[in-house]
């Protein structure tokens, strides 16, 4: 499969480091895991206790997860993009189109700022090219992130 064009290489530069947004690739897999613990450990603490934070975090066997990461970034029917500053990943999001849901979106703590609403920018123009909106279940750290967020799309 051809990759996708996200059309945001460059998205930002903050403390002299730029911000990529990508198509994820095979070998993401193991680290979109990490983003994605690391940001729910560190950034849904203020909302849910300790051992909720631990059940998310570690849901499913890291194997297990990495496998599903990977066929979604080789099906069609998905979407899975990464944020990278100087090579480090420090977001990804994915979005299912055949349901039309926005089924993840996580930047670890960076201090590159609003890696976030580009990853969901980038997302959405890639998205809204074959479906017409995305739905999401937002954690409630994050309601406000999409309650506050103007359509950039």
């Amino acid at each position: 499969m051809a990759q996708r064009d996200c059309g945001y290489c460059i998205g930002m530069n903050s403390s002299n480091r730029i911000l990529e947004i990508r198509p994820a690739v095979h070998n993401d897999a193991t680290e979109i895991i990490r983003v994605r613990r690391e940001a729910i450990l560190s950034k849904a603490a203020t909302h849910y206790d300790h051992a909720i934070l631990n059940d998310w975090a570690d849901a499913m066997d890291a194997a297990d997860r990495a496998a599903q990461i990977e066929q979604k970034i080789f099906d069609p029917r998905f979407i899975v993009l990464v944020a990278e500053a100087e090579s480090e990943m420090i977001g990804f999001a994915v979005a299912d189109l055949s349901s039309n849901e926005l089924q993840a979106l996580y930047a670890r703590p960076n201090e590159i700022g609003r890696v976030g609403r580009t990853l969901l920018a980038a997302l959405e123009k890639l998205a809204f090219k074959a479906i017409p909106f995305l739905v999401c279940d937002a954690s409630h750290n994050a309601e406000s992130f999409y309650r506050d967020r103007k359509s950039v799309v």
